[in-house]
């Protein structure tokens, strides 16, 4: 049973019936101060809520208040992490009117990670949600944004959930800038990266942009790959396989006397949500570029192309073996999204050792945490 609260003792159910607004919430610390300030009061009692529990509801409801401006808005892309983990949703909404003209005016998509705290380790960002609400398909897809028709009823759905609550990766859009007032509101600890290729029509292009020393270094490696006469192969599905296999590697090679830093990809239920975003393409495409020196994989890049951003959400590459494959895998990414018309690749969390000596653009997104 997820970790009690007010909310959960008294109105955890499969499907409730819309119920009124817990007033009394709205005046405990911390965030009594800024409810009374913003005038929350009054409208928290114009309202009603309701759970939903079952996946005809909930998808329905993802649909309806998902923008979709990013791939990770994307409804098949939160079940292709659902499919992987299967852990119980948790949809919160706040309705307003009752009967034929109730409306679900704002919602907060959560599932509970039932797994132990801090369970597993390494790359893994699913292992630190263990016992905590978080976003449905788990803190680890980024952009998230809150489903509200009026960005103001944000606080209340704050307020109203279940705990321990984290909520990583929030978008900051400047209608939000106001949450960061409201207690538990702060930045990620790591940035997130991206690189602007709207104005770069060849990778050649794209190095020249580049201070003197690491375009040298970037052409180097590059230079020693290519050597090696290698063929570049896209979209072979079964090489998502060789892309767990790499990762795996690459972390028992880096860190052979530490078994709690491991791959993701230990653990089957994450290499089940990469096989499900492959086989979910539609209104996005899978790219899987895989780098084969003397008949074998060395190297595998996966991402995902959504209204002109190139997602890189993963790589292997056995580095152990041939020094400068992963600059030179990482080029790959570069060369393809340029050549698919993409204005923009999104290299996600976390600088991982190398993004930030590549000089990518980058900025920091929001948290929230209720413990």
């Amino acid at each position: 049973m997820p970790a009690k609260n007010y909310f959960a003792e008294n109105f955890l159910t499969k499907t409730l019936l819309p119920f009124p607004y817990p007033v009394q919430l709205l005046k405990i610390a911390p965030w009594d101060k800024f409810i009374e300030q913003n005038g929350y009061l009054d409208l928290s009692r114009k309202l009603n809520l309701k759970v939903y529990t079952d996946f005809s509801s909930i998808k329905n409801l993802w649909e309806e208040f998902s923008p979709c401006d990013s791939v990770f808005d994307l409804w098949e892309v939160r079940q292709a992490f659902w499919e992987g983990y299967k852990f119980d949703p948790y949809f919160i909404s706040l309705v307003r009117g009752k009967g034929t003209r109730e409306e679900n005016i704002a919602l907060l998509p959560l599932w509970f990670n039932s797994d132990p705290p801090n369970a597993g380790g390494g790359d893994d960002a699913l292992a630190s949600d263990g016992q905590k609400y978080v976003w449905y398909g788990s803190n680890w897809p980024e952009d998230n944004v809150f489903f509200s028709k009026n960005d103001e009823l944000i606080p209340l759905l704050l307020v109203i959930a279940p705990k321990p609550l984290e909520l990583a990766c929030i978008r900051p859009k400047k209608e939000y800038s106001f949450l960061k007032e409201f207690p538990g509101v702060s930045n990620e600890e790591e940035q997130k990266y991206f690189l602007d290729i709207s104005h770069t029509d060849t990778l050649e292009n794209y190095l020249k942009k580049l201070k003197k020393k690491k375009r040298y270094n970037l052409k180097r490696d590059r230079k020693k790959i290519l050597k090696l006469k290698p063929q570049t192969v896209i979209n072979e599905k079964s090489h998502i396989e060789e892309l767990f296999r790499l990762s795996i590697k690459r972390f028992r090679e880096q860190f052979p006397d530490e078994p709690l830093e491991h791959s993701a990809f230990e653990d089957n239920r994450r290499k089940n949500v990469f096989r499900t975003l492959i086989n979910n393409a539609g209104r996005y495409q899978f790219r899987l570029i895989s780098t084969i020196i003397k008949g074998c994989v060395e190297a595998v890049e996966f991402g995902l192309v959504y209204k002109k951003t190139y997602y890189a959400l993963n790589a292997g590459a056995n580095i152990s073996k041939y020094s400068g494959i992963g600059v030179y895998s990482n080029l790959l990414v570069v060369e393809d999204a340029i050549n698919l018309g993409c204005e923009k690749i999104d290299f996600l969390e976390g600088d991982n050792n190398w993004k930030e000596s590549w000089h990518l653009d980058h900025f920091y997104q929001y948290q929230y945490k209720k413990l």
